[in-house]
């Protein structure tokens, strides 16, 4: 009897202990292997469909630029946190995309100026020059045809407050620019109008309060120790419901008219701020409500999904802000800067670098008006 007794006791411990090594194994190797792709630099995704839209019809370097956008993404560890202003790329070196400098800034083309005239550029990922090489971007462009030295300070997901930060904390360096542009919209009405999202919110918000959260659980506690087991469950349930969550609750500024009424409120605070502050240095500044696709008239055959609620998201926020704007004065709308039949936009608002050149045109006549170029 007592023989049988241990027997069982015996097989109850081995049990035990190999649940215990079967659940240290998942706990650990979850996270490592995250750490490990996320450092090797190596691609996970099938290769971007976007370069081989019409847009990049003779564009020899579409494919590499899509391969380097995969590994500079805003994921995997490769950002840096800043406080205020949210994050940054870290430095990156590609054929078609550079990432360098104290602010980890997107490269600028500037052959051909010199710095006695210094334009700095602000903005989300289409001023930061998704889509195009260095030499394709608005600020680029911007530096060929005007002869002004050009820096681009734009960075994916930011909104008009961020680069309010960033502006500032420039200016408190010592950085004295003879022109600032302000490029903003599209991420107010895809990243503010988010549900869980508030009008001064930007895109990382709920992500770091939920963080914080966790990381407030006790290193003794069962949350804590399988945090990182449910975080990797919790991803994939995500990724299960996000095309039902979107489709149904995703964004709320169509709904919610108070909420879309701060956030075009808070835009035109943001551009007031700016110019108040860099026109206290002698500086001129420039105000954009920049193109979307749901308001340009240009081709769209090419495109098979423009997210339809997005769409609702803009045709109620940009009204706001151009009200707004036309109460305010001294601000542009460029909505209309697009229209024209070409192959321009490679979603509802990331350009090629064709289309980019069409805005830095108007930007650059906007700057002569100002007496900025020549």
């Amino acid at each position: 009897m007592k023989s049988r007794t241990f027997e069982i006791v015996r097989l109850l411990v081995i049990n035990v202990l190999m649940v215990f090594v079967l659940l240290n194994l998942v706990y650990w190797s979850l996270p490592v292997m995250q750490l490990v792709i996320g450092r090797s630099g190596v691609s996970t995704a099938i290769p971007d469909p976007s370069s081989r839209l019409p847009n990049y019809a003779n564009i020899a370097w579409a494919e590499q630029h899509y391969r380097e956008m995969e590994q500079a993404q805003l994921t995997r560890g490769r950002t840096d946190f800043k406080s205020f202003i949210g994050w940054r790329r870290k430095p990156f070196s590609g054929e078609t995309i550079n990432v360098d400098g104290p602010y980890r800034q997107r490269r600028t083309i500037n052959t051909g100026t010199d710095r006695a005239k210094k334009a700095y550029f602000f903005g989300g990922s289409t001023m930061w020059g998704t889509g195009a090489n260095d030499e394709g971007t608005i600020p680029s462009h911007f530096a060929a045809l005007t002869g002004v030295h050009s820096d681009n300070f734009g960075e994916a997901g930011y909104t008009a407050h961020q680069s309010l930060m960033l502006l500032i904390q420039l200016l408190q360096e010592g950085h004295r620019p003879d022109l600032v542009v302000f490029y903003d919209g599209v991420n107010e009405a895809a990243i503010k109008c988010v549900t869980e999202l508030t009008p001064d919110a930007h895109m990382l918000e709920a992500r770091i309060d939920n963080l914080l959260k966790e990381a407030g659980t006790s290193p003794a506690s069962f949350a804590h120790y399988f945090a990182p087991v449910w975080h990797v469950m919790g991803r994939a349930k995500s990724a299960l419901a996000r095309t039902a969550d979107i489709a149904v609750e995703g964004f709320n500024c169509h709904s919610d008219a108070s909420k879309a009424a701060r956030i075009a409120d808070n835009v035109l605070r943001d551009w007031q701020m700016a110019k108040r502050v860099v026109e206290s240095y002698g500086t001129k500044f420039i105000g954009i409500l920049q193109p979307a696709i749901y308001f340009s008239r240009t081709r769209r055959d090419h495109l098979e999904d423009v997210p339809i609620l997005m769409q609702a998201q803009f045709r109620t926020l940009y009204p706001l802000i151009k009200q707004r704007m036309a109460e305010a004065g001294g601000f542009y709308d460029l909505t209309s800067a697009l229209d024209v039949d070409e192959y321009i936009y490679l979603d509802f608002c990331h350009l090629s670098p064709n289309g980019n050149r069409l805005v830095a045109e108007r930007i650059a006549g906007i700057a002569g008006s100002l007496g900025i170029t020549r």
